[in-house]
């Protein structure tokens, strides 16, 4: 194993199991050189809630508190792992959300408020228009539905193709969503670009001519300020047959000349690392090069950095899949 940017555990994320302990050990059980430590920023609203922490009576200032408790134990990790001669370094960063006009405002604060404990930003957007889109098929398919029905309410020209139209806009809302974050934030690390292809894995962007043009300037905008695209090999356990963020995205990102970084986002301590092997045999097919995949980087209290993975590193992903 080599690197990974995005991870998450039970102790502070509903939806992911383990400790953020048992996390970093099996990494370095595992002989990762650096294992990245990225919980979900707070969300702010009763509404914005999933069922697990809506069950639990979970609050949103309960969030925060317990984002704050993730950076307090993160740090703790981060030392002892300095130091314990594990050979594995630890970044912490935080996994953003934007999904809804203020809440770039709140987030701002809280990064602000911690800049002395995160060392980067995996940049994420997980809804369209206050819809979340990657929590469930089910709730993928309500957010479609919704956009289908905006669009008969607004009538005009008649639509071949329905639901292609509503995924349309979805995407569209999305896209338009990520570039605001970017914008307000520049996230060195662009998390699991075009996720509301997830539940729709044969969809061609390029067939969806408004949001791909979107996205293009997305990539383009991401490249300038220099940020990192996430491959990561979460999809294989979902049931696909390649990683994220699929072959067409990866290919416009080559295209523009854009680096990548890698990630298993892990939500339990099985799924760390796991599949690399196959991740590294999927974009070695589609087109990407030692040359192009990069790691971020911390030297002490220094500023980060992001350099290219060397020719050793690059053999070793895969080891101890």
């Amino acid at each position: 194993m080599v690197f990974s940017h995005h991870s998450h555990s039970g102790q502070f994320c509903r939806h992911a199991v383990g400790s953020l302990e048992s996390m970093v050990a099996e990494a370095a059980r595992k002989g990762f050189k650096m294992y990245s430590i990225t919980e979900h920023c707070p969300r702010w609203r009763d509404q914005d809630l999933y069922p697990e922490e809506i069950e639990a009576n979970v609050t949103p200032p309960d969030l925060e508190a317990t984002f704050e408790a993730f950076l307090s134990e993160a740090q703790r990790l981060k030392q002892l792992y300095a130091n314990n001669g594990s050979g594995m370094e630890i970044l912490v960063g935080m996994e953003t959300e934007h999904i809804y006009e203020e809440d770039l405002s709140l987030l701002k604060t809280v990064i602000d408020r911690n800049r002395n404990k995160l060392d980067f930003l995996v940049g994420s957007v997980h809804h369209s228009d206050g819809h979340p889109i990657d929590f469930s098929k089910e709730r993928f398919e309500e957010a479609v539905q919704w956009y289908a029905s905006v669009l008969t309410q607004r009538g005009g020209e008649e639509r071949v193709d329905e639901s292609a139209a509503a995924l349309s806009a979805l995407l569209e809302s999305y896209f338009h969503a990520q570039r605001r974050l970017m914008e307000a934030l520049h996230p060195d690390v662009i998390g699991h670009f075009a996720l509301p292809l997830l539940f729709t894995p044969t969809t061609v962007l390029a067939s969806h001519s408004t949001a791909y043009a979107l996205a293009m300037g997305n990539i383009r905008y991401a490249i300038a300020y220099g940020a990192l695209f996430e491959l990561s090999s979460a999809p294989f356990r979902k049931g696909w047959d390649q990683g994220w963020p699929g072959e067409e995205v990866v290919r416009m990102v080559i295209e523009e000349g854009g680096r990548f970084c890698l990630s298993d986002d892990a939500h339990t301590v099985g799924q760390v690392g796991l599949n690399y092997h196959r991740l590294k045999e999927w974009i070695e097919k589609v087109g990407v090069k030692r040359e192009m995949v990069y790691r971020l980087y911390k030297p002490g209290d220094g500023p980060l950095q992001r350099i290219p993975i060397e020719e050793e590193d690059w053999k070793r992903i895969g080891n101890h899949a």
